[in-house]
């Protein structure tokens, strides 16, 4: 289901004498679009929130002094008021309610806008239910995030105000009197206190330290320390003292607060704080990757594509030969760096079968990454201990693969010189839950090990060696830095878990991954030559809103023996269709302006039922392509695609067209 697709019908108006904070999360739609309105309604009701519709700014205004909203979806293009304006209003005045702005005309220096005005998040028209969705969700955490720091930083402050627990008389440091309340803080009777200096049994006296200038001149301190229970434990107090008159002879009373709570709450906060500049910086890279990785997936696409023609009508010994392979792989490279970026930031899932782990290793094994580290760290032996009766599990063998890869490359990094490296699998029964890097949960798994004896992983590195921000590679020479990070998504979007042991003898990775009782998955076939994908003379519409990709595609398609037709957009493809007949269109997901490669083939099918296509993108969520296929596309090619990939799935697609007539 789109968002064009929902029916559209009239909207809800709230009571006004509802003024009451929604029970359940209430989102209002500010756009002057009211079947685009209706549709997100539609959208939104089916997943439990409450909506409301208002058309102008002025209205939505009215709404938000009747009601408080969790989120605000908000159209930048409205009659009465600029809706980067509404939202600046909407942080100052409703603080608890989250911006996402929509947009069908979308420029960089409004999402700059946007973003410096505190909005969420930045979606353009047309966009999926899912991200839509998502995106509502994620807001709604976002802010309670927010709430929870800030009540996070209150009691702290509520906490540093409290009075003082322990009281204490004392003379030169000789205990003369005390209360219940310190008595039960340190562990004592009160007759076990008195008559004994201060620094023998309450204090340590190497840990005091000033904490500010006194408040008054009457009053010394504050100091801090750690206080030494009778049972030896250390803790952190605050103390204040000032002079009085005891029993006709100046003495000293001190006031004793644990601060244990304060420290508490201080971590917490640091915490938190942590965790939602980390929230804040992933979502940054989000929306930065998802809207890069459409463009630059094309860009890409003549850096691998146009060598690769050219290495076709060459000889093996032309001159530039090697030069033209190594700009088509530089070109590959970069292509997997966005994949990386989509995969760290947005958690993009992955297409899962069934699969024996040993099989991967093995294949590993025998593949040219490693035969290049072996190159690179000659001195460093990798040592397989595969379980021979090994589960299956259900995984993306490529995404798994990249996981043995980076978790193998960075074993070696880390010995750099002579050492050894054991690569494992193993059965595992988990009786009860594991509370080891993260606490594993009671099961059968399937478990991948990687071990080394380099010089292990400091305590305070090992805290954040899964954070996409953090990463001590070599700029130019080991690699992104992201290999960590995508190792967590991946076994994490596997349903798995992952352990990490570490000492100054060396370090364990241990990735945990559900069995799955399925049967196994065919091993694939080697790949025919090209020769065998070639066409013959079919037909075959390219809809794409890049001149280059129609042209590279044109291209391709011509090379394979394909008579090649173009157009920019789905709305021109239909009109297209509706007149001449092809044996194939080849759409791209993503096209903006006007509407995209779903969209396009569910309006094909109404005119041309049965019409067989193929899906191509640079950047699209699995659900998209699942949406794709219940439409009847079975194909998808990823951009930058290489002539094979291309040729096969054309091949494979039309000859499913031969079969079934």
């Amino acid at each position: 289901m789109s968002l064009a697709g929902v029916a559209t019908r009239p909207a809800t108006r709230i009571s006004r004498r509802n003024i009451l904070l929604p029970m359940m999360p209430s989102v209002l739609i500010i756009d002057d679009e009211i079947r685009f309105c209706n549709s997100l309604e539609v959208l939104l009701k089916s997943e439990g929130y409450q909506t409301d519709i208002v058309n102008t700014g002025a209205q939505a205004f009215h709404f938000l002094q009747q009601r408080a909203y969790s989120v605000a979806l908000v159209d930048i293009n409205l009659p009465d008021i600029n809706g980067n304006h509404i939202a600046a209003r909407i942080g100052e005045e409703h603080p608890g309610t989250a911006v996402i702005i929509l947009t069908g005309n979308a420029t960089i220096d409004n999402a700059v806008e946007s973003l410096r005005h505190g909005v969420y998040d930045y979606i353009r028209k047309p966009c999926s239910p899912e991200q839509l969705l998502r995106t509502v969700a994620r807001s709604i955490q976002h802010k309670q995030l927010k709430q929870d720091l800030h009540n996070s930083e209150k009691r702290f402050r509520q906490l540093a105000q409290a009075t003082w627990e322990g009281i204490i008389i004392y003379e030169r440091g000789e205990l003369l009197q005390t209360n219940s309340q310190l008595c039960q803080m340190f562990g004592y009777q009160e007759d076990e206190l008195l008559g004994k200096q201060i620094f023998d049994v309450l204090l340590d006296r190497n840990s005091i330290r000033s904490m500010s200038l006194p408040e008054d001149s009457d009053t010394i301190g504050p100091f801090e320390a750690r206080g030494v229970r009778k049972n030896g434990a250390t803790f952190p107090v605050e103390i204040r003292v000032k002079h009085i008159d005891y029993q006709g002879r100046q003495v000293q009373v001190a006031a004793i607060r644990d601060v244990t709570a304060n420290e508490t709450a201080l971590r917490q906060k640091i915490a938190l704080t942590k965790k939602l500049a980390d929230a804040q910086r992933m979502e940054s890279l989000g929306l930065m990757a998802s809207s890069v990785a459409h463009d630059l997936n094309n860009i890409m696409a003549g850096i691998i594509t146009y060598p690769e023609l050219l290495l076709m009508d060459l000889g093996d010994d032309f001159k530039y030969r090697e030069e033209l392979l190594m700009i088509r792989e530089a070109g590959k490279r970069a292509a997997a760096v966005v994949n990386y970026l989509l995969t760290v930031a947005r958690g993009a899932t992955c297409k899962k079968e069934v699969h024996n782990v040993n099989t991967l290793v093995a294949s590993y094994l025998k593949s040219v990454e490693f035969k290049e580290l072996n190159h690179r760290y000659p001195e460093v032996k990798i040592t397989p201990y595969l379980e021979g009766k090994l589960h299956n599990i259900s995984c993306s063998t490529m995404h798994l693969s990249k996981s043995i890869i980076n978790l193998v490359n960075n074993a070696a990094e880390a010995i750099q010189t002579k050492g050894q490296i054991i690569l494992s699998t193993k059965n595992i029964q988990l009786l009860a839950p594991l509370h080891g890097y993260e606490a594993i949960e009671a099961g059968e798994y399937v478990v991948i090990s990687v071990e080394d004896d380099g010089p292990g992983i400091s305590s305070q590195d090992i805290k954040q060696i899964f954070s996409p921000f953090y990463s001590k590679k070599v700029m130019g020479r080991s690699g992104t830095g992201l290999g960590l990070a995508v190792v967590w998504n991946t076994v994490h979007d596997h349903g798995g878990y992952i352990d990490v042991v570490s000492t100054g003898k060396g370090s364990l990775f241990a990735l945990y991954f559900p069995v799955d009782r399925s049967e196994i998955c065919q091993a694939a076939q080697p790949a025919p030559t090209i020769s065998h994908y070639h066409g013959n003379g079919q037909k075959i519409l390219v809809v794409d809103d890049q001149q280059s990709q129609r042209e590279i595609a044109r291209r391709l398609l011509s090379r394979l023996g394909y008579q090649v037709l173009t157009v920019k957009s789905g709305e021109e493809a239909i009109a297209f269709l509706q007149t001449t007949r092809v044996d194939l269109v080849m759409l791209d997901m993503l096209m903006d302006p006007g509407i995209n490669g779903c969209e396009t083939y569910e309006q094909i099918i109404k005119h041309v039922p049965g019409q067989k296509a193929i899906i191509t993108s640079g950047y699209s969520n699995r659900k998209d392509i699942d949406r794709a296929m219940d439409l009847g596309i079975n194909q998808f090619v990823k951009k930058p695609y290489s002539i094979h990939e291309l040729a096969q799935a054309l091949n494979m697609e039309i000859k499913s067209a031969h079969s079934s007539v």
